[in-house]
């Protein structure tokens, strides 16, 4: 996998999972709970931030030899709201798959889900576009699974707000615009070692 926007044409897809303990918004569990990721996805529509209500939740990461592998762990609520318990590994990437009156929406964000710890965040288009570019990143063997951690994530996700704002034309759904904010998102902060310049 070279370029995580490959991924963009049915939508941002190749999502994948590696060692979930339970699936699902309803707080049942498989086996034993490690880590609890919370959050709340929302798509851009006609200018304003909307939950993705009822949709598939995938949970994500890397297999032993760094392949991507999928599966789905739940559906979110009425208000976009999920809950999934994972294992604790160095990162892993939810995504949420929605349509809404602007076109085909995925929703995606990063985590680092440690034992013990609940992690909770908005889902936007703003953390997708800082998705994609960490997992861009590993793709291109420019950073490692390990180093993707909250600091690169947090500068990458600031990276991902201000391009947004200072590019009030940038359109979610276009596959253009957004490997554009990718790449300028990645430039800025040295795939996340800075923040964003």
């Amino acid at each position: 996998m070279k370029r995580a926007d490959r991924w963009v044409g049915k939508a941002w897809a190749a999502w994948a999972l590696l060692g979930v303990a339970s699936l699902g918004c309803n707080g049942t569990s498989a086996g034993t709970r490690f880590g609890e990721l919370l959050g709340r996805a929302l798509a851009p529509e006609n200018g304003e931030a909307v939950p993705l209500a009822n949709e598939t939740v995938v949970l994500l990461t890397y297999d032993e030899d760094g392949n991507i592998v999928t599966a789905e762990v739940g559906t979110t609520d009425e208000n976009g709201d999920f809950r999934v318990d994972v294992e604790a590994q160095a990162v892993v990437a939810l995504v949420v798959s929605g349509m809404t009156d602007d076109g085909d929406a995925e929703i995606s964000g990063l985590y680092n889900p440690e034992a013990g710890v609940v992690l909770d965040k908005v889902l936007d288009q703003a953390t997708s576009i800082a998705c994609v570019a960490g997992l861009t990143a590993i793709g291109e063997d420019s950073i490692t699974q390990a180093e993707l951690d909250q600091e690169r994530i947090d500068n990458l996700e600031a990276a991902a707000e201000a391009y947004i704002e200072a590019n009030p034309e940038f359109d979610f759904y276009d596959a253009g615009d957004r490997e554009t904010a990718v790449d300028a998102v990645r430039t800025s902060t040295d795939d996340g070692a800075n923040p964003p310049a």
